[in-house]
């Protein structure tokens, strides 16, 4: 990811804090509030006022005590003392990992410290200096870059005093925090800010940026389809379900248009999630539903579509966004001439709430089609944000209604006047007219269908609403 600010790594051992102080130094930056809308409201709604929520209390990385929970490398622009740069948390490092999968996260540690500008090496004062702290800092005086020596966890006066010991590793002045008390931060941003080199860049404010989550239950390709977007390892690939366990938001440029990608855990039925880390995992795949603008849904052309895709997908329809659907691995199933349209008949009856989405066939492994992913999400994009002019709904409507009249809902039949289009993202339309308490579903459905038919929103829900007149 290449942002042009100077980087600063966040290293240690698992556990001892990194996500913490990722979090709190992502917090402490001078940003303005984010709005986030946690629930689908009445756009019409006089009250409609979207809940925002401070950057103080926004969590970027998923926090718990088990180690490893950051895998791939997470990355958040800070502003303080109007100098920015950019954070980055990482995987604990371990030094003889028994885990294969150890080895990929050591591989993202390594390439953090190559574009860091600045490290800050995190130790534990409660439990002291540890074997593995020895060695990492000798992996990180290796890298001839300036080391700033965090003691996380100092929540007490003999935490203080007893954390002297961490002189014995070499380097100069350590600096005392508690991201549970939010000490010390402000003096760690001090000291970074002061070391980082100058530059002219400026905070990316996401501005004009299409954010796209990657969505799908576990195992389905999502991290290997963005590290062939981007071609790179940026994300963690492994046969295991569960390998990517935070949301992850990777910044593109793709046809001269900003793309922001978040690469999210895979969500499995409730059911199913058996620990509170897998839990707090899914609810950010969820919150970055939420916060997209397209919820491109993975799945595996391998497998029959699972209760939990079709939930997914309802819950995407259901707040508003639009969405492409990607079916991964096709390279692996056997064709002729009915293939595909059999597929898109089978799909078509396993996911209706999706019937008006764009499918894209790709291979991840291959590297079939993957960029004609973004050039679809531009085109929905287009459509989620397209607004129709009221002339031309009106003679629309009319054609309609005089085809197929409203049908009458316990002897009253619904007189619908006048329709205006009142949002965009997604497309919403408001409809005057007598009783329009009563018009029913399959005739809302009958308008909906037209209303794409003539004005096209691919890949985007639309939403009806009606007020008496």
């Amino acid at each position: 990811m290449e942002t042009g600010l100077p980087v600063v790594a966040i290293v240690g051992r698992p556990n001892v804090g990194k996500s913490s102080l990722f979090n709190r130094i992502a917090g402490n930056s001078h940003q303005p509030s984010v709005s986030v809308s946690d629930q689908q409201e009445n756009p019409l709604a006089e009250s409609r006022k979207p809940k925002t929520e401070s950057r103080s209390s926004r969590r970027f990385a998923v926090v718990h005590d088990t180690p490893g929970v950051t895998r791939d490398r997470h990355y958040a622009d800070v502003e303080w003392a109007d100098r920015t740069f950019t954070i980055v948390d990482t995987g604990g490092l371990d030094i003889d990992p028994d885990d294969r999968l150890i080895d990929n996260v050591q591989a993202q540690v390594d390439t953090a410290l190559e574009e860091a500008s600045l490290v800050l090496f995190v130790v534990d004062a409660r439990t002291g200096i540890m074997p593995h702290d020895r060695t990492v800092a000798d992996k990180l005086r290796a890298t001839d870059k300036p080391i700033f020596l965090v003691v996380n966890k100092v929540d007490s006066g003999r935490l203080h005093s007893e954390a002297a010991e961490f002189y014995a590793l070499g380097f100069p002045e350590p600096i005392w925090t508690s991201c549970v008390q939010n000490d010390g931060i402000r003096e760690l941003l001090d000291h970074v800010v002061d070391n980082l080199p100058e530059t002219n860049k400026t905070l990316y404010d996401g501005s004009g940026t299409i954010k796209i989550a990657i969505v799908g239950r576990p195992n389905v390709g999502k991290s290997s389809l963005i590290n062939n977007l981007l071609g790179e390892e940026r994300m963690i690939v492994d046969d295991r379900p569960g390998t990517t366990r935070d949301a992850v938001n990777i910044r593109i440029v793709y046809d001269n248009i900003p793309f922001e990608i978040v690469d999210t855990a895979g969500m499995r039925r409730k059911s199913a999630i058996k620990d509170e880390l897998e839990s707090a995992t899914v609810q950010r795949a969820i919150h970055s539903i939420r916060q997209s603008d397209i919820a491109v849904l993975v799945l595996d052309v391998t497998q029959e579509a699972a209760q939990q895709d079709k939930a997914i997908a309802k819950f995407i329809e259901r707040q508003g966004k639009a969405s492409v659907l990607v079916l991964n691995k096709w390279d692996l199933i056997e064709k002729d001439n009915t293939t595909h349209p059999a597929f898109m008949d089978k799909l078509d009856a396993q996911l209706p709430q999706l019937d008006y989405v764009p499918r894209v066939f790709v291979s991840a492994v291959t590297g079939q089609r993957v960029t004609q992913i973004l050039t679809t999400a531009l085109e929905v994009h287009r459509e989620y944000c397209t607004h129709i002019p009221t002339p031309a709904l009106n003679e629309l409507l009319l054609e309609l209604r005089n085809a197929h009249p409203p049908p009458r809902v316990k002897g009253v039949r619904p007189a619908l006047k006048y329709i205006t289009q009142v949002e965009t993202q997604p497309p919403t339309f408001l409809i005057f007219g007598r009783n329009v308490n009563r018009v029913n579903q399959p005739y809302e459905a009958y308008l909906v269908n037209n209303i794409r038919e003539e004005f096209g929103f691919h890949g985007t829900p639309i939403r009806i609403f009606y007020r008496r007149s």
